[in-house]
């Protein structure tokens, strides 16, 4: 090659390197100015580059109202210049969804739209307001749903919209297809339901309906559901899922008294036992000798005045007359009036037994105490251990004190 052909061909890479790079550079300052939150920044940006796809779109936007052809032209030349951007489709379908004769357009680019954004937030939140336009709810509850999964936020404008559907029960049927393959936040949305429905039954419609396939409720949502239906006194309601909750060994301790041997680990929920430390108290299950499994209930108090009345268990007793029973071991228990069972009809109703009272030391023991539960307003009971006493100095307490065994037996 010759001296003039390789300057010829270094003058035509230069001259294509001048202008890949002007064409950067001008397309880098349109996206700049396209990018920038301010009144002219579109304009700007097309001054640059006058098929920059952002600034057309962002006049689109601005035109909507006041020049909607206008606004249509920007929109169309947006989607030529990208199209692969799900807004510019999703607002194109909002227009002419207004527009007759549009409507099945309107239609496709929202399908469009949906393919190309499903996961981006503002978009899903356009495509769902289109849909709810076009009375396609169970389009609008699909993109809420891809909402609260990715933009968590969401959830205080969407979670009062969705009880409004489980309370309707001609729009119930539209949540089915979230009940039968609940999404992730679907507990988190249970529970506040369970909190904020007005009807108990709108909660217990969604607790049942929902599909767990082999699995049971998880914590949150048993808690929640246990909590309404304690709120509202559905204590029958409430036994069955308390006890649809169980594992095999927890069923195996189910009785009138729930773990009444104190052998498997306390939840705290639902009908078993519930039990706290309070200031000069404490509480717990613990090995010790003569006891006839390998734990028992232990309470020990430090010498400081408390009310202590902190172990208790809900029971769900029929009306009839029954024994409770159990075994106990006071070790060096010293206070005025001592410690007692006690059985009550819920909500601080009447005392229906109250066994006798502990104090000082003693070998492990059998106690009883016979009672009557009435045939009305006594839905459900609670048994209570609790100090007794009338004056401050009666809830002075010092020792410690063991109870095995507990349990309830009808004496029919």
């Amino acid at each position: 090659m010759n001296q003039h052909a390789r300057w010829g061909k270094g003058i035509v890479l230069l001259l294509l390197g001048s202008l890949l790079g002007w064409r950067i550079l001008v397309t880098g300052l349109a996206d700049y100015y396209a990018e920038q939150e301010k009144p002219d920044a579109a304009a700007g940006a097309l001054r640059w580059q006058a098929g920059q796809p952002a600034a057309l779109y962002q006049q689109a936007e601005a035109l909507l109202e006041s020049g909607p052809a206008t606004a249509e032209r920007l929109l169309q030349a947006a989607a030529w210049a990208n199209p692969t951007d799900a807004r510019i489709y999703m607002t194109l379908a909002e227009l002419w969804a207004t527009k007759e004769g549009r409507q099945p357009a309107a239609i496709e680019l929202a399908e469009i739209a949906d393919v190309l954004g499903p996961v981006s937030s503002p978009v899903l939140a356009y495509s769902a307001d289109f849909w709810q336009s076009q009375g396609r709810l169970d389009r609008m509850l699909a993109h809420w749903s891809l909402l609260l999964r990715t933009q968590p936020t969401v959830a205080s404008a969407l979670y009062p919209e969705l009880l409004k559907f489980a309370e309707d029960p001609e729009q119930q049927g539209l949540l089915h297809p979230l009940l039968e393959n609940p999404p992730a936040w679907w507990d988190q949305f249970f529970a506040y339901a369970a909190r904020e429905a007005p009807q108990t039954g709108t909660v217990m419609s969604l607790y049942q309906q929902r599909q767990r396939g082999d699995q049971s409720p998880s914590g949150l949502e048993q808690r929640a559901y246990l909590e309404r239906l304690w709120r509202d006194a559905r204590w029958p309601e409430a036994y069955q899922a308390w006890q649809k909750g169980l594992n095999e060994q927890q069923t195996q301790a189910l009785d009138r008294v729930y773990n009444g041997s104190f052998e498997l680990p306390l939840t705290e929920g639902g009908f078993d036992w519930r039990i706290a430390s309070p200031r000069g108290a404490r509480v717990e299950t613990a090995h010790t000798y003569g006891a006839r499994g390998e734990k028992a209930l232990h309470v020990t108090f430090d010498g400081q005045r408390v009310r202590f009345r902190h172990v208790q268990q809900y029971l769900l007793l029929e009306p009839g007359p029954y024994r409770l029973q159990g075994q106990v071991r006071p070790d060096s228990l010293r206070t005025e009036r001592g410690l007692r069972w006690t059985l009550r009809c819920v909500a601080e109703g009447p005392l229906l037994a109250e066994s006798e009272r502990f104090l000082g030391s003693d070998r492990w023991r059998i106690f009883t105490v016979d009672f009557t539960v009435p045939e009305s307003a006594c839905p459900a009971q609670v048994l209570r251990l609790e100090l007794d006493g009338r004056a401050e100095l009666d809830f002075q307490v010092q020792g410690e004190i063991w109870f095995d065994d507990l349990a309830v037996t009808p004496l029919q």
